[in-house]
């Protein structure tokens, strides 16, 4: 038979308040180390710029244009197209991500650079009309809107905030999780209903046990 745990919710939260300043140190441990952890975050704030595209082609059929848009050509060609060192076809391809809704689609450039993401968006969809307009030799594809300008999509400080206030409410809440168990697994007898099997057993009191003091031993040694 399974014995249920009861838990005295109060004494619970007293000894929570009681260790208020280990929970205080314990929380401003692990701030620190998640600031630390942050500080070397070498992730930068990164913007997004938007060109969009307008296609009378099915909805089907702008999904598989999704495909031509990451296409190596394509990034190759937007590549060339925008002819600055350190941009290749590579890099094009991890900065584009396309999404597609209902006749539009919008051809998105990340970057730490604001002005690069504008240009390798604008690159990208012309490149991209260009090549579906020869592929289906007529011209369903037209550009919509250029990128002019950028979203922050990454927020570095932001994110380091986050982090900290993440790890920091993590250990605190280890450590009280911890507290709370020491008192709901405790030997110790706060109460009668403690000692009593849940109720099994009736009890009419109970004796503590004291140590003798130093002082009361001597006494006793000297009188005898």
């Amino acid at each position: 038979m399974n014995k249920e745990i009861n838990i005295d919710l109060k004494r619970c939260f007293k000894a929570i308040l009681k260790k208020w300043w280990l929970i205080a140190i314990m929380g401003a441990i692990f701030y620190f180390i998640a600031y630390l952890i942050s500080v070397n975050n070498l992730r930068e704030d990164e913007y997004t710029a938007e060109a969009t595209v307008f296609s009378a082609s099915d909805y089907s059929a702008l999904t598989l244009y999704s495909d031509i848009i990451s296409s190596s050509k394509v990034s190759e060609q937007a590549a060339n197209l925008l002819n600055i060192s350190d941009v290749n076809a590579d890099s094009i391809k991890k900065m584009i991500s396309v999404k597609a809704n209902s006749s539009v689609l919008g051809i998105h450039a990340t970057s730490t650079d604001k002005i690069l993401a504008i240009k390798v968006a604008n690159a990208v969809a012309a490149v991209f009309i260009e090549e579906v307009n020869n592929i289906t030799s007529n011209n369903l594809a037209r550009l919509l809107d250029e990128a002019t300008t950028v979203e922050l999509s990454y927020n570095k400080q932001l994110e380091q905030w986050k982090f900290r206030i993440f790890v920091t409410a993590a250990g605190i809440c280890f450590l009280c999780v911890w507290i709370v168990a020491r008192v709901i697994f405790s030997r110790k007898v706060f109460n009668l209903s403690d000692i009593g099997l849940d109720g099994e057993i009736d009890i009419i009191g109970a004796i503590p046990s004291f140590k003798k003091s130093g002082r009361g031993s001597d006494k006793n040694e000297k009188n005898n």
